[in-house]
């Protein structure tokens, strides 16, 4: 079993224990209050003393990043081209029909060797007069 161990001169606790003890209430006491009241607002804190030449000596030395690593990228370029817009000609209006050349009589384009003429057929038709009725002109 444990026995504790028994004080040492003069019924006192050994001196490194108490102070241990002393110590450790002490930290939890000034730990605890650390900080209190530091915000970022608080500008009365003093700055750090410049380091010396034997704290620099040991301080680590940070160590160069490794080269990156050559990455090959291909880039491809695609244009796209629009058709170009063509204006057609306007559509032409659609084309008379051909016509036998006027006259002023039926007289003189019998004698020219043209005629008959029909109604609703022939647009000749309607230069000359039907004196019959009949829907035919330039009879011979």
């Amino acid at each position: 079993m444990y026995s504790p161990t028994p004080p040492a001169r003069g019924g006192f606790p050994a001196l490194p224990v108490l102070l241990g003890v002393g110590g450790l209430v002490f930290g939890l006491i000034a730990g605890c209050g650390a900080g209190y009241g530091m915000g970022a607002a608080d500008t009365t804190a003093t700055p750090r003393p410049p380091a010396r030449a034997a704290e620099v000596a040991s301080a680590p030395v940070a160590s160069t990043p490794p080269a990156p690593k050559k990455v090959r990228v291909t880039v491809t370029v695609t244009k796209t081209v629009k058709p170009k817009r063509t204006h057609s000609a306007p559509a032409a209006p659609p084309a008379q029909p051909r016509t036998d050349p006027h006259f002023g009589t039926c007289a003189a384009a019998n004698a020219a060797g043209y005629g008959p003429y029909r109604q609703g057929v022939d647009p000749e038709y309607d230069w000359y007069t039907d004196r019959d009725h009949d829907g035919v002109v330039c009879e011979s």
